[in-house]
């Protein structure tokens, strides 16, 4: 089963939908959301899930536009979920302005689980008085380890490709290693922008090296990409978020990509998409 996890413009908070085929996506609690934030902002954007090292559903979300912080929660089902805790991955950092769009994964071969997320850090200035909503900030991929989600290492950059990157999101590879989507951030929110869109990377262990990008494997002024298997094909989803609406292409290979039409919930921001055997409190097929 595949469930997608995503926030909406009109609610800063957890929505979830779910598939059986990869490709129409039907919400749960009829479009209402299903977790609310209680901590920090209040808000839950760009919600993550996955599966931690305790076999429960681990929740990462932004804390708002410039927080040093990022919200995580557990839950067994999805639906019933624990006290939310601010996890303060940058508040160390001098000069982090911001924490956006929090993931993880697991590296198999050390057992870690890495937490990435977008950061701009400009030493000596603050994010008081910046458009972060309207406005490309100069932004590098950050992360930090953990094994158990309670102790985590200082923060270090994980992706810097000499120019501002956003929204990676990384996927494990059959033969260890990962296939890693990612916004170019440079440009403006123009149609006519040279950049605003998606590429790709691969790499053998976390931190690089990495391939050189390809792509872009999207049109322009799209964000938050979410990679699933399906079948044999990959499948990236996509926010065109000035339009308000989701795209999506598959690939066999990872290389050559085409366009898809997936049914998706409407209103959807900036998703991720978790494939997990069906939980009980889902309706089957």
């Amino acid at each position: 089963m595949y469930v997608v996890s995503y926030f909406t413009s009109a609610d800063e908070a957890l929505h979830l939908a779910y598939s059986h085929d990869g490709e129409e996506f039907r919400t749960v609690n009829d479009g209402r959301p299903v977790l609310r934030g209680t901590v920090g902002t209040g808000r839950l954007r760009d919600p993550f899930i996955g599966i931690g090292p305790d076999g429960l559903f681990h929740l990462l979300a932004t804390d708002g536009w410039t927080s040093p912080c990022i919200v995580h929660a557990t839950s067994a089902d999805l639906l019933t979920w624990s006290d939310q805790r601010l996890i303060p991955v940058m508040a160390g950092v001098e000069g982090a302005h911001n924490a956006w769009a929090p993931e993880f994964f697991l590296d198999r071969a050390t057992g870690l689980y890495h937490l990435i997320w977008s950061s701009v850090v400009e030493s000596g200035s603050t994010a008081e008085g910046r458009n972060f909503e309207y406005v490309s900030q100069d932004h590098r991929i950050w992360h930090c380890t953990t094994e158990d989600f309670r102790t985590f290492s200082d923060p270090a950059v994980f992706f810097d490709p000499g120019h501002s990157v956003i929204d990676a999101t990384v996927h494990a590879l059959d033969d260890g290693g990962f296939l890693m989507a990612f916004k170019d951030e440079r440009g403006t929110n123009d149609p006519a922008t040279a950049h605003k869109d998606i590429h790709l990377t691969t790499f053998d262990s976390p931190g690089g090296p990495y391939t050189s990008p390809t792509g872009p494997v999207t049109s322009s002024l799209v964000e938050g990409p979410a990679l699933f298997r399906r079948g044999d094909d990959w499948v990236v989803i996509f926010d065109h978020f000035i339009e308000g609406r989701y795209g999506a292409a598959r690939s066999k290979d990872g290389v050559e990509w085409e366009a898809v039409s997936l049914a998706l919930p409407p209103g959807m921001r900036h998703a991720s998409v978790l494939e997990t055997p069906l939980p009980a409190s889902f309706p089957a097929p």
